[in-house]
C-alpha cells in the first residue's frame, strides 16, 4: 500500500507543486522525474518497494557526496595550480564540510521540497544531506558534465567566497595540536560526559598545556566540545593560521 501510494503521489505530482518548485527555485527541468521524488523522500517516512527495499534519498545522498567532492576536486585543481596536495585537501574538506553543506542547503530551502514524518526532529543535516541527495539525482538524470556545471554554477558561485575560505580555519584543534607538536609542547585534551541541568549539553571539555588549564567549554557532542575549547585556547594562546 505504501508503495502503491508513494508512486500515486509521485504521479499526481508530475505538473504539480514539487515539479513547479524544482523548476522554480531550483532551475530543473528534470527528465527522470521519479529519481528527484527519491532524492526528497526522507527514510522516517518509511517507504518500500514491493522487494522490500527502502525508497528513501540515502543511496543518492552517497552518490552526490562523492560527485561533490570529485567536483571540487577538479575545481580546485584549476584554481589553485601552485597549491600543494595537502593545501588542496584542506581547502576542500572546508567546502565540503556539515557545516558548509548544512548552511548552503537550508539557503536553498530543500526541506520545503522534502516528504518526511511529520513527527520527527532531523537536526541541521537534513539539510546538507538532501543537498548531497539532490546532486546524487541530477548526476543520474542528466550525466556528470551537466551535474558538474550545476555545482559550478549553482552552488559553488552563489554560496562559496572563494576569496575568504583559504584563510578560513577548519579546525581549531588541528591547529592546536600541529602548533604544540612543532613547538614541543605537552598538549592534553580532557573531555568527559556532562551531566548539567542543560539536556543540549551532553560534554564537557578542558585543555592542558604543560599541566596548566588554559581553557574549557561545554557542547552537544564530544567533538564539538573539544572544538569549541579549542577556538577559545587558539585565542587565548594568541595563535596564528598560515592561512591568516
Amino acid at each position: 500500500m505504501k508503495l502503491l501510494k508513494y508512486i500515486q503521489n509521485s504521479r499526481n505530482n508530475t505538473s504539480g507543486s514539487f515539479f513547479s518548485q524544482l523548476k522554480a527555485t531550483l532551475n530543473i527541468r528534470p527528465n527522470n522525474k521519479e529519481v528527484y521524488k527519491k532524492a526528497f523522500t526522507h527514510s522516517s517516512v518509511n517507504l518500500k518497494d514491493d522487494q522490500g527495499n527502502r525508497i528513501n534519498f540515502e543511496r543518492l545522498e552517497f552518490l552526490g557526496d562523492a560527485l561533490l567532492n570529485t567536483v571540487i576536486s577538479e575545481y580546485l585543481f584549476e584554481l589553485f595550480p601552485f597549491a600543494s596536495e595537502g593545501e588542496l585537501t584542506k581547502i576542500r574538506a572546508k567546502i565540503v564540510s556539515r557545516e558548509s553543506l548544512n548552511a548552503i542547503g537550508r539557503q536553498m530551502q530543500l526541506m520545503t521540497l522534502a516528504e518526511t514524518s511529520n513527527n520527527k526532529n532531523f537536526g541541521n543535516n537534513i539539510h546538507g544531506n538532501l543537498l548531497e541527495s539532490l546532486l546524487g539525482a541530477i548526476f543520474m538524470d542528466k550525466g556528470y558534465e551537466k551535474a558538474k556545471i550545476y555545482i559550478l554554477q549553482k552552488i559553488i558561485a552563489p554560496y562559496v567566497d572563494m576569496e575568504s575560505i583559504d584563510k578560513s580555519v577548519l579546525s581549531y584543534k588541528s591547529l592546536l595540536i600541529e602548533w604544540a607538536q612543532k613547538n614541543k609542547q605537552q598538549l592534553h585534551f580532557k573531555t568527559e560526559s556532562d551531566e548539567g541541568l542543560d539536556p543540549e549539553i551532553n560534554y564537557f571539555s578542558a585543555i592542558y598545556l604543560e599541566q596548566k588549564l588554559i581553557t574549557k567549554a561545554r557542547n552537544s557532542s564530544k567533538k564539538k566540545a573539544e572544538e569549541k575549547a579549542a577556538q577559545h585556547a587558539y585565542h587565548a594562546l594568541k595563535l596564528k593560521s598560515t592561512h591568516e
